[in-house]
């Protein structure tokens, strides 16, 4: 009995790390899809006619993916910097603003770009220019913030931390004392104003290139398995048995 359960272990085993490999290769192989229909969208709508956001509670859902238009004024001491968003291979932030709604109380998050970290002390903050008084903000809204893998959930950030690992509104609000529009606004390329910040597809996320590469070890090592097991299962015993 105890040989028979020892005989069979390796098949079990590589059988359970295929179909673990397999499906982690077609999960990364999904996220890959996902993000490039995402780019494909916002290409899309960077090309639509924005519509205004308003400063009343609106459905997040009926803005999503939508080309908007906002005025209002920012708030630099509100800005935040989210962390570890790389760039060909450049580290740096993304960098999102409150604009406060004209003419309400409400405000909106703007994600205003890319800017890389300082390679000596990463806790350096770039200046960021910033328009003053009331102004006219154009991007693509989306109900939903991407976030990072954390291991552990972070602690709320205190009232003077301002680089961040995710966003999350409830967050922001609790800590900005801010009421928010609950979308964000990836701001588009602004030909008025230079503030050195990047705008484009690369820069508001990656494409599913990485993803791909990734799917690509994964089924590589199922094949791997396969290879071995059948080694050891077929071949390894034939040459033993002849021997």
């Amino acid at each position: 009995m105890r040989g028979a359960v020892l005989r069979w272990l390796p098949t079990v085993a590589a059988l359970c790390v295929v179909a673990v490999t397999v499906s982690l290769g077609n999960w990364q192989l999904r996220r890959a899809d996902e993000k490039e229909s995402l780019l494909r969208q916002r290409a899309q709508a960077e090309r639509a006619l924005p519509v205004t956001l308003p400063s009343s509670p609106a459905d997040p859902r009926g803005l999503d993916g939508r080309r908007v238009v906002v005025r209002g004024t920012y708030v630099p001491a509100r800005t935040v910097f989210i962390d570890n968003r790389a760039r060909n291979g450049i580290a740096g932030f993304h960098v999102v603003m409150p604009l406060r709604i004209e003419g309400s109380e409400r405000s909106v998050l703007v994600m205003r770009g890319w800017v890389a970290r300082d390679p000596q002390e990463r806790t350096r903050l770039p200046d960021i220019p910033t328009p003053s008084g009331v102004t006219e903000v154009t991007g693509v809204a989306e109900a939903a913030i991407p976030q990072a893998f954390e291991l552990k959930a972070a602690p709320a950030p205190g009232p003077e931390d301002r680089i961040w690992q995710n966003l999350d509104y409830e967050v922001f609000e609790s800590w900005s004392q801010m009421t928010l529009q609950r979308v964000l606004v990836r701001q588009s390329p602004d030909p008025g104003f230079e503030d050195g910040l990047i705008r484009d597809p690369a820069a508001a996320g990656p494409d599913g290139a990485k993803n791909r590469g990734y799917a690509f070890q994964w089924y590589a090592l199922a094949a791997t398995t396969i290879g071995l097991w059948g080694y050891f299962t077929f071949f390894r015993r034939r040459i033993g048995s002849g021997s």
